[in-house]
């Protein structure tokens, strides 16, 4: 009879711990509604409860939220959020003050540029120069924030990227800034083509560019940001926001 009772300690030591991690709500609001958000949700909640923690898609009675996408975020803070967050897909968290918000804790959905061009120049051994950044005059005050001037040099332009390929000429280099107006299409494949004609190597952090034909991509691995979002359940680092989990995906020249 002792093998009883000493099941029946151990049961009860336990049976707290087990509910107290099912008591954990974790709510997960996607604002985009695409391919890869529906990805990452779906598979955090595969991952999610397997560890006994309850999944919503609701925004109230949450212990957690986690924040896919910049519109869920700005709703949050509009709101007075209070309760523990857990934010990615949000280009820019800076430009929101989010490193200020104790109870915010958000995942780089990008590596920073300085990152992506040490990783440059680690992975690939090509010579070290200053690489050019194509920018739009509206977007100029913005990069600045992100671009050191040890390593980038930009190179603002408006309306047509074509009126900067005469300074891009001067560079081995061409980083493509997550810029609204570099991005278009008819832009992106003017610059493709452009830099591929003038041996140019193009670099990014951004994964759909790979479609473009950028040489060297250095970008967000998916299942990693979702281990990190999991580990964050239950977490509280003191960084406010957490380097972006990034692997190189594209390298070609």
């Amino acid at each position: 009879m002792a093998w009883i009772r000493v099941f029946l300690l151990v049961f009860i030591v336990l049976l707290p711990l087990a509910s107290s991690a099912k008591e954990v709500r974790a709510c997960i609001i996607d604002s985009y509604g695409i391919r890869v958000t529906n990805y990452v949700r779906e598979r955090l909640e595969e991952l999610l409860k397997r560890k006994y923690t309850l999944v919503s898609y609701s925004r109230k009675s949450c212990d957690v939220k986690v924040l896919l996408g910049t519109p869920a975020v700005v709703r949050a803070l509009k709101e007075g959020e209070k309760g523990r967050v857990i934010y990615t897909f949000v280009m820019f968290p800076e430009l929101l003050r989010l490193e200020k918000k104790k109870n915010f804790i958000g995942i780089r959905i990008f590596p920073l540029p300085k990152r992506t061009a040490e990783k440059f120049f680690t992975y690939t051994g090509l010579e070290r120069k200053k690489i050019a950044v194509p920018i739009s005059k509206d977007m100029v005050k913005l990069a600045k924030r992100y671009l050191p001037p040890d390593l980038f040099d930009l190179v603002p332009f408006s309306g047509d990227v074509a009126t900067v390929y005469p300074k891009l000429k001067d560079y081995s280099y061409v980083y493509v800034f997550p810029d609204p107006v570099v991005l278009r299409i008819v832009n992106m494949l003017n610059l493709v083509k452009f830099c591929k004609n003038s041996g140019i190597i193009l670099i990014s952090g951004l994964p759909d560019l790979d479609r473009y034909d950028v040489n060297f991509i250095y970008a967000v691995d998916y299942n990693d940001l979702v281990d990190i979002i999991v580990e964050l359940i239950n977490e509280n680092p003191k960084e406010r926001i957490i380097p972006c989990p990034a692997r190189v995906k594209v390298w070609n020249r």
